[in-house]
């Protein structure tokens, strides 16, 4: 699945999250579900406030060492991961 630059990207608001030093769980009482996120998928998880796909990638390409391109690919497959478990409000729109 592929993101425009423009694509809002939003925590559900059903999902609860509880930070552990550089991770994430994020719990989806709906569903009963638990997510661990790494560091980076934290960080993503905490800048799906409202900011668009591209805020998103400006800010983790300051941030790590990393081309923006890779980083794009793998900021998405995570994006539609979330967005596959509820995590994410919906509907993003692709």
């Amino acid at each position: 699945m592929t993101f425009k630059d423009e694509t809002v990207i939003r925590r559900a608001p059903t999902a609860l999250s509880r930070a552990f030093e550089h991770e994430v769980a994020v719990i989806l009482p709906t569903a009963s579900a638990v997510r661990v996120l790494n560091e980076v998928g934290a960080r993503i998880w905490a800048l799906a406030d409202g900011r668009t796909l591209s805020e998103i990638l400006d800010v983790l390409v300051n941030e790590y060492d990393v081309e923006r391109t890779q980083l794009r690919v793998d900021t998405e497959a995570f994006l539609a991961e979330l967005q596959g478990r509820g995590l994410l409000e919906t509907p993003l729109v692709p």
